[in-house]
């Protein structure tokens, strides 16, 4: 339990180098850190806001110590608020931004002492912040979840138990479900493998504008999976992760040609890649260089999906026939009934066209 809040000393408190949203790329010393977060967030809004109006002390941060006798402080909790504190009380920590240096100057109240609640250790507050920001009201971006996320289940779960106990026990303590820590791991797992091989060269591609939403989304399906992993969980078995399947996962997804655009297209369009990749001529055609769509009608999708067409066409035409007698046709409509007739016996030559 964490002791009552009280007011420490802004010189006493320190940005979090384990702040999930931080990227790898960004160096762990304060000045790095706080100028990653000022350029990446609106700071100037929070430095007004607080310099107006002072700190609002129904949002204390959250510490820990920042070493067994020290008497600083780390912020786990409120990295951005801080981040703003420092920045109201020394603008030249971002000695290229004017207007940092002129909310600062403008500013009525530069609070030197903050409202904090103190845990003695980060494995306190860890379940706090995973309510607050994976399931809660404050909720991360997908890659900061992610990483939040495998920090709990590298700290807080049995390293001995089995890969789907931990999913659970991550799962209870932050109000969530199995399935979904599962796919942020498995999401976690082969990000780190793409960004630990530079992101293969894909123009544009890095951790900070990466889709990594639409990778967890792709990885959920277990034929992707499948294909870019020898295991069925490659965040607990990393080795069994595939460079090959995954440097032509990440050029599906994320490259783009000279349009913008990206072989996959939309991301409804990952179910049809993901029939694609359990497909060997499937396959063979989008590695050949065939489009998604060319790829997909080798595969057992386009027979289900002509299935369910036909499922509708029956239904709706039921329907039509239903109502026909006791309505009046105009012109269009008797067109149009004219045009399905057309199609339908087109449709029936093609499809017996085969048996003659």
């Amino acid at each position: 339990m964490p002791e009552n809040i009280q007011n420490v000393s802004l010189d006493d408190l320190a940005l979090d180098p384990e702040n999930p949203r931080l990227p790898t790329t960004v160096k762990r010393d304060p000045v790095s850190m706080l100028q990653y977060i000022a350029r990446t967030s609106s700071i100037t809004e929070l430095m007004t806001a607080i310099g107006q109006h002072g700190y609002f002390p129904g949002e204390p941060l959250i510490v820990v110590p920042s070493g067994k006798k020290s008497p600083k402080y780390l912020v786990v909790e409120g990295n951005r608020r801080l981040t703003a504190l420092k920045l109201l009380a020394n603008p030249d920590l971002m000695p290229k931004n004017a207007s940092i240096r002129t909310t600062a100057a403008e500013a009525e109240h530069r609070p030197t002492h903050v409202p904090c609640i103190r845990f003695d250790a980060r494995d306190e507050v860890i379940n706090y912040l995973g309510y607050r920001h994976i399931t809660g009201i404050k909720q991360w971006e997908p890659l900061a979840k992610a990483r939040y996320i495998a920090q709990y289940f590298d700290t807080q779960t049995p390293p001995k138990a089995s890969a789907a106990h931990r999913y659970r026990t991550v799962a209870r303590s932050i109000g969530s479900r199995s399935s979904y820590i599962k796919r942020q791991l498995d999401g976690i797992a082969v990000f780190n493998f793409i960004e630990q091989n530079s992101f293969f060269d894909i123009d544009d591609l890095d951790e900070e504008n990466i889709p990594f939403s639409l990778l967890t989304t792709a990885l959920g399906y277990e034929s992707v999976l499948s294909f870019v992993s020898g295991s069925e969980n490659p965040y607990v078995t990393p080795s069994k992760i595939k460079k090959e399947p995954v440097r032509e996962l990440s050029v599906w997804l994320f490259e783009k040609d000279e349009k913008g655009d990206t072989l996959l297209g939309d991301s409804r369009n990952i179910k049809k890649l993901a029939l694609i990749v359990e497909n060997t001529e499937a396959l063979k055609e989008l590695r050949a260089g065939a489009s998604l769509d060319t790829a997909y009608n080798k595969t057992r999708g386009l027979g289900l999906e002509f299935s369910e067409v036909l499922v509708i066409l029956e239904q709706e035409l039921g329907r039509a026939l239903s109502m026909v007698a006791l309505l009046e046709l105009d012109s269009r409509q008797s067109q149009r009934i004219k045009n399905i007739r057309k199609q339908a016996v087109a449709l029936d030559r093609i499809a017996t066209s085969d048996d003659e």
